[in-house]
């Protein structure tokens, strides 16, 4: 149940070894070790914004250029597309564009609040919370925003879903049993299990491009301040260990699509930024460097004219047993 006290005791050897960067350390991988882009949002010019920086580039590319809040990019498993979250039109709803920030669309219009958009890795479809409060749900609707299905509705806060390489589970956190942990359950909804079990909160999951594993933040609240770390655990719930140090507060753990590298926010340096750091924790590598709020990152896989056939293999009709 518990693990503070162990995790202090533990981790604190992981910590010796990991070497964090100098707070102006800049990116220089190598072109033939550089892992694709990534888009986050930041208050870097006064509003939030959608930024894009391209390996080997200190600046990111702004994306988003409007009075109103835009947060949360989730690109398409092609990366031609970012969905993401705006209340430009008066409520956060989720909208999509190019990845060069052109040809923005409204998918959803309705007066509840959307939160964390997410592709399937077909690219089909969109995973995304419906914000009833004090409830959330978790719901999912074509990529054009047609067909929107609801997954969950539990009474609680359900939130960040994604979805299984192979399409046929989905994992997400909840509080549901009076604290955040890991769930998972069936693509149409169905077989909810709770997958983690302890006093910290565990959030933020995220698949490996191979299935395998489950990145995710355990966070918990230690001399009087809220402290996290980035762990790794067996899709089955296994071999759990952290990859990043106790002492700092990191969050929001996300692969890059070769499954080589994980991406993340950390406040270790001052301020919220991005980090990226190899599937094992080592050589991490600060990416921004700004008195502003970095975050919410993930990786752009490169272009390509269609999503691989080896993902998705659910039945056409996989979502006709979820809630309407």
């Amino acid at each position: 149940m518990g693990r503070p006290e162990a995790v202090t005791k533990a981790v604190r050897a992981l910590a010796a070894l990991l070497l964090f960067p100098a707070p102006h350390a800049a990116v220089t991988a190598g072109p033939a070790d550089d892992p694709p882009a990534i888009v986050f949002y930041s208050g870097r010019n006064g509003n939030p914004d959608i930024y894009l920086l391209r390996p080997g580039e200190k600046e990111p590319r702004r994306l988003t250029d409007h009075p109103a809040v835009d947060l949360c990019p989730a690109p398409s498993p092609d990366g031609r597309r970012i969905a993401f979250l705006s209340d430009r039109g008066g409520n956060m709803d989720i909208y999509t564009m190019d990845l060069d920030g052109g040809d923005v669309r409204r998918l959803t219009a309705g007066p509840e609040r959307e939160e964390h958009p997410q592709y399937t890795p077909d690219g089909r479809r969109i995973l995304f919370v419906r914000d009833l409060e004090p409830r959330t749900e978790i719901w999912i609707m074509d990529a054009d925003g047609g067909h929107p299905r609801r997954l969950t509705d539990s009474g609680a806060r359900d939130e960040r879903p994604f979805m299984s390489p192979d399409g046929t589970k989905l994992i997400f956190m909840s509080n549901r049993d009076g604290n955040y942990e890991i769930y998972t359950m069936a693509a149409d909804g169905s077989r909810q299990t709770r997958l983690t079990n302890t006093e910290e909160w565990e959030i933020f999951p995220a698949w490996s491009p191979d299935g395998k594993e489950i990145a995710y933040a355990c966070k918990f609240r230690a001399e009087g301040r809220m402290q996290g770390m980035i762990r790794v655990k067996s899709a089955d719930g296994s071999n759990d260990r952290a990859i990043t140090a106790v002492e700092t507060r990191d969050e929001n753990p996300m692969w890059s699509p070769d499954g080589r590298f994980i991406v993340f926010q950390s406040v270790r340096d001052g301020n919220f930024e991005i980090y990226r750091i190899n599937r094992d924790g080592g050589d991490p590598l600060r990416l921004t460097d700004h008195p502003a709020w970095d975050g919410w990152a993930a990786f752009v896989p490169e272009r390509s004219k269609k999503c691989p056939s080896n993902v998705y293999r659910t039945e056409p009709n996989v979502f006709q047993g979820g809630m309407p």
